[in-house]
């Protein structure tokens, strides 16, 4: 078992970087090579099974990944985009839903499948949204802050529509507990990063009297640990503890010397490559309804080009500023997989309508990536 975990993480670690060099080479993103690796060592050869030790493992990927996006984020210079964010945030998913809605009508005739698949499609993945931000240099600027701003505010919209949904199947949750869900949600927003950004910052300044350094990657790591398994037992996922964290986190004095530095080499050498080439392998190519996979791909694409980069005009965007932002916002991920799992366990949907949502949420990771390709060379 342990040579096998061993053997696993060594063969997808090397193949990703090396095909993620290669497409980066080639003006790609070089997510895409890391997911195409886990394609090829997965469901095509056959060579990569991920188990749960391993895909729990790799979650830590996406801690670190977001942990340093969220260091580069100083919520001072966000705050200001907090209504015109949450606008289009809402927008995005209601859009994303309606478009999801419409494919499970049309293929399925089903209000419950329709449901369920509209409300996997409402979010957008953090991950694959701030690494497309800061491999296109938008993420320090004006449009890159609102659309960190909008994605914050979509956590809050995809966690009111999977409560609502989970609801709606089983009548279990009412819509007094699907208020206090959204207030316990937005309250956290507030202390962690109005008050908690203070003490944090103080706590690091303090530490600072250790003589051993590593105390400075070892320390904001453990914040980032914490603050995940909170977030994700509020039911707004790792990924959104880890970025508050570093958020947190960015106006320290150590932030950029020293903790990102040190965060970088073990997030981007090892653990993140590993995450999306894990992504890769949980394509299933038998039972996949292609066709589906087409309608949901367009569908999750549309959303979000319409709900947050078309409807960007009405806060007044620039043309450019509108294609970056609906962009930005179209890739799924794995805020959306876990979803679709809950979904899945609901008994809500058929296996082979899982693989099909699957395939189609990773295909945005991919196709995302190439259209902010092509949408820069248009500027």
């Amino acid at each position: 078992m342990v040579e096998q975990i061993l053997l696993a993480m060594g063969v997808m670690l090397l193949v990703a970087k090396l095909l993620g060099e290669l497409v980066e080479r080639v003006g790609v993103a070089s997510l895409v090579g890391e997911i195409a690796a886990g394609m090829i060592l997965g469901p095509v050869l056959g060579w990569v099974v991920i188990g749960d030790f391993l895909q729990g493992f790799l979650t830590f990927g996406v801690i670190f990944l977001l942990f340093i996006a969220g260091l580069e984020v100083k919520f001072e210079e966000i705050k200001k985009y907090t209504y015109r964010a949450s606008f289009l945030a809402a927008a995005g998913g209601l859009i994303s839903f309606l478009f999801g809605f419409i494919v499970g009508m049309v293929f399925f005739n089903s209000m419950l499948i329709a449901m369920a698949i509209g409300t996997v499609m409402i979010s957008t993945s953090n991950g694959a949204l701030f690494l497309l931000l800061m491999r296109s240099g938008e993420f320090d600027s004006r449009t890159g802050k609102m659309i960190i701003a909008i994605t914050i505010a979509d956590d809050i919209v995809g966690i009111l529509a999977l409560s609502f949904f989970n609801m709606y199947v089983h009548q279990a949750i009412a819509l007094s507990q699907m208020f206090i869900i959204f207030l316990v949600s937005i309250g956290f927003y507030v202390v962690v990063l109005e008050f908690g950004a203070k003490k944090i910052g103080k706590f690091l300044d303090k530490i600072n009297m250790f003589r051993d350094e590593q105390v400075l990657f070892a320390v904001p790591i453990a914040i980032a640990f914490i603050l995940a398994y909170v977030t994700n037992n509020l039911g707004l996922s790792v990924a959104t503890g880890a970025f508050l964290a570093g958020m947190a986190m960015s106006n320290s004095q150590f932030a950029e010397p020293i903790i990102t530095q040190k965060v970088n080499v073990m997030a981007k050498g090892f653990l993140v490559p590993l995450f999306y080439a894990s992504i890769g392998t949980l394509l299933i190519f038998a039972n996949l309804n292609v066709m589906l996979v087409v309608a949901i791909m367009i569908a999750a694409l549309l959303g979000k080009l319409i709900g947050c980069g078309l409807f960007s005009w009405f806060i007044g965007a620039s043309r450019d500023e509108m294609k970056l932002i609906g962009v930005s916002m179209m890739p799924r991920g794995d805020e959306n997989i876990v979803i679709l799992q809950i979904v899945l366990l609901l008994g809500v949907i058929t296996t082979a309508v899982y693989t099909s949502l699957v395939f189609a949420i990773v295909t945005t990771t991919i196709i995302a990536p190439i259209l902010i390709k092509l949408v820069y060379r248009k500027r």
